[in-house]
């Protein structure tokens, strides 16, 4: 018998950084750093598809050097999820599903830059999803995310 793959309700179709902004002030990096995020997402229902812009922010506690990413993500849903499951999709998974590729990105960055490699940890984002349902909009166009 021959089996079907299924497509996955919920997909993850490619991501662009969009923005990369490094800066070192001083020559003593601390260790310990403050990060901080800034998610914001479109919803077009219509084309069944969710845009995740994802700031992120580093400074060292030192204030020596500073880093800004944003990354923009593209997702596609099929339309006969719930509403239920559909916003865990947008607001818990897709930010999760994301942070792998900013952290790769830091940490080769900052390795390239010449300086220790910063390894954000692996983080539970499930807070972010509360800040991205109040940033999030629908649209008839998913590319509104764009600084």
């Amino acid at each position: 018998m021959e089996e079907q793959s299924k497509t996955a309700k919920f997909q993850f179709k490619n991501y662009q950084i969009i923005k990369s902004h490094f800066e070192l002030k001083g020559d003593n990096p601390a260790n310990a750093i403050n990060l901080k995020f800034e998610p914001k997402g479109v919803i077009n229902r219509e084309n069944s598809c969710f845009k995740l812009q994802l700031g992120v922010f580093i400074e060292d506690e030192n204030h020596s050097f500073i880093i800004e990413v944003v990354i923009v993500a593209d997702f596609y849903f099929d339309t006969d999820i719930s509403p239920e499951h559909l916003n865990q999709y947008f607001y818990v998974n897709a930010p999760a599903l994301l942070f792998p590729y900013v952290r790769a990105y830091i940490s080769t960055l900052t390795t390239l830059s010449g300086i220790n490699a910063i390894n954000l940890p692996t983080l539970n984002l499930t807070a972010l999803g509360g800040q991205l349902q109040k940033n999030t909009t629908e649209s008839d166009n998913c590319g509104e995310t764009r600084e």
